[in-house]
C-alpha cells in the first residue's frame, strides 16, 4: 500500500480546518462585493490596493487553493487506480501552488 493511503485522517482534518478558515473570508469577500457593486474601476482598485484587503484576498485564494488540492487529491485517490494517479496528483499540487503563488504576487503588487 502506498503512503497516500495512510493520510486519511490528516487530510480529513486539514480539509475541515481549511473550510472553517474560509468561512469568515467568504463572508468578508461577499460583503465587500455587495458594498462595491456598481463601483468604477479606480474605486475597486483602491479597495484592493489597501494592504489589509490585499492580504485578506491573498489568504482567501491561498487557503482556497490548499483546500482544492486536498479535495481534488481525494477524488484522484478514490477514482484513479492506474499509473496516472501519481501524475495527476503532482499536476494537482503544481496547479494549486501556481495559483497560490500568483495570488500572493498579485496582492503584493497591488498593496506595496
Amino acid at each position: 500500500m502506498s503512503q497516500q493511503h495512510h493520510r486519511g485522517t490528516a487530510d480529513f482534518i486539514a480539509l475541515r480546518a481549511s473550510a472553517v478558515i474560509m468561512l469568515p473570508l467568504v463572508v468578508w469577500l461577499l460583503w465587500n462585493i455587495v458594498a462595491h457593486a456598481g463601483a468604477d474601476y479606480e474605486t475597486a482598485r483602491a479597495w484592493a490596493g489597501r494592504p489589509h484587503n490585499a492580504v485578506a484576498m491573498a489568504l482567501f485564494i491561498v487557503i482556497g487553493a490548499f483546500h482544492m488540492r486536498i479535495g481534488a487529491g481525494e477524488i484522484v485517490t478514490d477514482y484513479l487506480h492506474d499509473g496516472s494517479a501519481g501524475v495527476v496528483r503532482v499536476l494537482n499540487s503544481l496547479v494549486c501552488l501556481i495559483v497560490a503563488g500568483c495570488a500572493v504576487a498579485a496582492a503584493a503588487s497591488l498593496a506595496f
